[in-house]
Order: C-alpha cells, then structure tokens, then sequence
C-alpha cells in the first residue's frame, strides 16, 4: 500500500468518523474502488486515531463521566449502548453479509432521509438526553453497523427529532463514539487476534496521523459551526445514487 493510498484512506476515515455521511460507507466504496487497504493492522490503528481524536475534543466530558460513571451522562452513554450492542450482535451473528455493504447504496439513502427529516420536523423544544431518548438513540446507533447508514447521522437526527438542541446532539453524538469506536477495535482486535502480518509500518502511520488530525478537525467543526444538516444530506443522497452505478 503506497502512501498517497494510505494518507486518503485516512484522511476519509477521520472525516467521515464524525461528520454524518458514514465513514464505514466511505470505506467500503474505496475499498471497492481500489483505494483502500484490507489490512487489519492498518484497520485496527485507525479506530484508534479517531477514538484519541474524539478523547481530546470531548476531554471534560468523557473525564466527567470517568468521575462519575452512574450521574449526569454517564448512565444515559450506559443506556444508549445496550440496544447498540445487541442490534450489532444481532447482525454479526444472523446476517454478516450485510455487513460487508451488500445495501450500501440503500444505507446513504437512508442517511439522506434521516438527515432531512431532522432538518424539515426537528423543532428545538429544549429538551434534554433522557431514558426514552437515549434508548431510541441506542437503536438507530445499532442500525448504523450497516456501511452507508451514518453512526453520528442516525444519532443526531434520533436526538433532535425528540427535541434535542443541534450542538447538545451533537455534544452526546459523539459521547457515545467512545464505547464504540473502543468496542470495534477490541471487537476486531480479538477476532483477527491483532495481527500485525504483513503490515507496511510506513503507510500506517501516514493513515494514523491523517485520521487522527481530520478526526480532530471534524468534531470540532460539527461541534461548533453546524447548524444544518441538509447539505449532508443532498451528498449522501448523491453518493447513494452514484453507488447504484459504481458498485
């Protein structure tokens, strides 16, 4: 794997971790395409490039919660990961192919759909993360193990369709990245015992560091700039349609 592969492939990986068009998605179409890397050394250093990224831009919080893992948001990241892990297992187990992007073009569409309903209804009632909410959060976040089907889309178009203030959706979006991103390197980790055969050690760190400051640069900017969800949405409807004809 040349460098210029590997900087795309991480640059993709760290952008698309966070912003709401589906970094799985990405990453199956380069795969497809022939940019990307099955290398599950290279894999495995990405998930951790994007999860340091995402422990820095939410440091106070993930830190709060450390301190005190059954108040404030702590018990409702706890809530929200229990319907996510039992979906994800649901398929790993019953339906694995899809997991491979056999719908991917059916997942951007449904990324584009979630992402302008919650444009169209969503209305700020000022209502904070709660039980109900956090649940509904914790399925669409489980749906979204489908390549196309966006984790940070899902999640935040879940949060704000139940009143859920843009930057508070966003805030807790990304709050229920770190089991995530954290359980799919150790899920896949352990899987593939942690090979490090055959890994370019050269191309990898390329890949890191480029997932690793996009990822910084990403969340950051859903953080503070995004008000709007329907550009998102307008790409990943494109994407979605173009996938029909690329793959």
């Amino acid at each position: 794997m040349n460098y210029l592969k590997a900087l795309i492939l991480g640059l993709t990986q760290g952008l698309t971790e966070f912003l709401p068009v589906s970094s799985s998605g990405h990453l199956v179409l380069l795969e497809r395409l022939g940019f990307a890397s099955t290398d599950v050394f290279l894999n495995l250093t990405l998930h951790v490039a994007t999860l340091a990224a995402v422990l820095i831009v939410m440091r106070r919080e993930v830190w709060g919660i450390l301190r005190h893992p059954v108040r404030g948001d702590g018990k409702y990241v706890l809530l929200a990961s229990l319907p996510t892990v039992g979906i994800a297992l649901l398929f790993e187990l019953f339906c694995p192919v899809l997991l491979f992007g056999s719908l991917l073009a059916f997942g951007f569409l449904a990324t584009a759909a979630l992402l302008f309903l919650s444009e169209k209804l969503a209305r700020d009632k000022g209502k904070s993360v709660g039980v109900g909410n956090s649940l509904l959060t914790g399925v669409t976040q489980g749906f979204a193990v489908l390549p196309g089907l966006s984790r940070s889309g899902a999640t935040i178009a879940a949060l704000r369709l139940s009143g859920v203030s843009c930057e508070r959706a966003a805030a807790f979006s990304f709050l229920l990245s770190v089991p995530v991103i954290a359980g799919g390197f150790l899920f896949e980790g352990v899987k593939t015992g942690f090979s490090v055969q055959g890994a370019d050690v050269g191309a990898v760190a390329v890949a890191a560091v480029a997932a690793f400051l996009s990822g910084l640069f990403a969340a950051r900017f859903m953080l503070s700039r995004i008000k709007k969800m329907t550009p998102f949405a307008l790409y990943t409807l494109v994407l979605g349609v173009l996938c029909f004809f690329l793959i």
